[in-house]
């Protein structure tokens, strides 16, 4: 999920960052980003994610095509109620369930937890600030790509075998995983296959390419959407269920 900052007042967007960060450890880092923990984290407890964000950086920059990031703040709550609330005071929502999302190119916000998935949810919301480094309306638009190229360059595999969305030689359309947050999780079962297949067809520049156009296929592949997921869905069946 994603909102940007851009959607507010800039005086708004300063008083809110302030009043959050009162009171956290705040830690620039030489590797590209600027760390703020709240609560009792100490940097001991998220080393996982810096390490891999640190060790993720140039590679999904490179993926992307991008020369250059700004600097990356990284904030981090422990307390689930604190990060809900935090995003209800600055987006004006809440997400329950959310580990992290972004709100614009340069932050992003995370939920501590020590499960093996950590660093790969960490490395996906860097993606999402990445893109829109690359295309500043990117941001859900369309979802299954902004999910997609976040999803893939995180490495977030889902083997289709355990997914009943690719039973009987079908796939999801790209409409129905483009549906919100709220509304099922298939986007984030099949996100991995729909990056793969970009890359695996039109090569890696595809994807950034795609991005840049907000996934009209016609304009960066040169094929029509329905052409695309007729493809997509092909190569799915064959690779991993046949």
């Amino acid at each position: 999920m994603t909102e940007r900052f851009g959607k507010l007042p800039v005086f708004l967007w300063v008083s809110c960052l302030l009043f959050l960060m009162l009171g956290a450890g705040v830690r620039a880092k030489d590797d590209g980003f600027t760390y703020v923990l709240y609560g009792d984290l100490t940097a001991q407890q998220v080393a996982h994610i810096e390490v891999a964000l640190a060790e993720n950086r140039d590679r999904v920059m490179t993926s992307l095509g991008l020369a250059s990031l700004p600097p990356i703040t990284v904030q981090i709550w422990r307390d689930e109620q604190d990060y809900q609330d935090a995003m209800e005071a600055t987006l004006g929502m809440r997400a329950p369930g959310s580990r992290g999302y972004v709100t614009g190119e340069s932050e992003i916000r995370l939920l501590f937890h020590n499960n093996l998935s950590a660093q790969k949810e960490a490395v996906h919301e860097f993606v999402h600030a990445a893109t829109l480094n690359l295309n500043p309306d990117f941001g859900n638009n369309p979802r299954w790509l902004w999910e997609a190229a976040a999803i893939f360059l995180a490495g977030e595999f889902v083997d289709p075998a355990s997914s009943k969305q690719f039973d009987a030689g079908e796939c999801p359309s790209l409409e129905t995983l483009s549906s919100p947050f709220d509304r099922g999780g298939s986007i984030y079962r099949s996100g991995y296959l729909l990056g793969e297949f970009i890359t695996s067809k039109w090569g890696a520049a595809a994807l950034p390419e795609l991005i840049k156009a907000n996934g009209d296929t016609l304009a960066a592949l040169g094929t029509e959407q329905s052409a695309f997921e007729a493809g997509w869905c092909t190569f799915v069946q064959q690779k991993y269920r046949s």
